[in-house]
């Protein structure tokens, strides 16, 4: 027996978030998903990884990028669509990111979390930055070198020493809060936790009270870029990059 049926509007939502997201990553999704409205969709597709992160591994993620990107559902108009690592990114570029999605979504904006950890602390005015990082002294380096080059300045830096992704998404959110707490000095402005698989959402509220500056993971730094690119405010998420 046949049923009728109507298609809903095709402005069901008031916005549709793509997000390409490591394979090892188990993290990233359901923080994203704490803070958004129902009415924002957010469609997800998986890339290939190593589990080891070096220079090496993150940058052969290049190759694959075009493939995890033709596997969002093509018949979405995305308001943007984020690669989601933040040391991938760095290593082979945004600009490099940007073309490789555009070639399978063109016209679509996109971004990644190095880049919205930029404009969030250009937002927040602030350039002098203490940094959290879970990865090796090698794979950090490259990142506190990257946001030097962009005019930052790295006041203090603490490193897990970490290259397996499957144990940084275990890493407690209260050793992060330790860390924070620990990097903080009369120097920095702000302090960025890097890693889209490390997890800071509950604890960034109550790591600003303590050190009375701003907190920015690559998670939140990336999802207030992807909002802001949608005209989208939300007034549930943690940390003054939203207020």
């Amino acid at each position: 027996m046949s049923f009728n049926f109507k298609l809903i509007k095709p402005n069901f939502f008031k916005a549709n978030l793509g997000l390409i997201v490591l394979k090892s990553d188990e993290t990233i999704e359901h923080e994203f998903r704490s803070i958004l409205d129902p009415e924002v969709s957010l469609l997800h597709s998986r890339i290939p990884c190593h589990l080891q992160v070096t220079p090496e591994t993150l940058s052969k993620m290049e190759i694959d990028i075009p493939t995890a990107a033709e596997l969002l559902p093509s018949s979405v108009n995305y308001n943007v669509i984020g690669y989601a690592c933040t040391s991938a990114s760095t290593i082979i570029g945004t600009k490099k990111v940007q073309s490789l999605i555009q070639s399978k979504h063109s016209n679509t904006n996109v971004t990644d979390p190095i880049d919205s950890v930029k404009k969030a602390l250009k937002k927040l005015n602030c350039k002098k930055i203490s940094f959290v990082s879970p990865y090796s002294s090698i794979v950090t380096d490259v990142l506190k070198n990257y946001m030097e080059a962009q005019g930052f300045k790295i006041t203090n830096l603490i490193c897990f020493e970490e290259d397996n992704d499957s144990v940084v998404a275990r890493i407690s959110e209260e050793d992060t809060l330790r860390a924070i707490i620990e990097i903080n000095n009369s120097e920095s402005e702000a302090i960025f936790a890097s890693c889209t698989n490390l997890k800071t959402f509950n604890i960034i509220n109550e790591a600003e009270s303590i050190i009375k500056k701003p907190v920015i993971s690559s998670n939140l730094a990336l999802a207030w870029n992807m909002l802001d690119i949608s005209g989208i405010k939300i007034t549930n998420a943690p940390g003054a990059l939203f207020n």
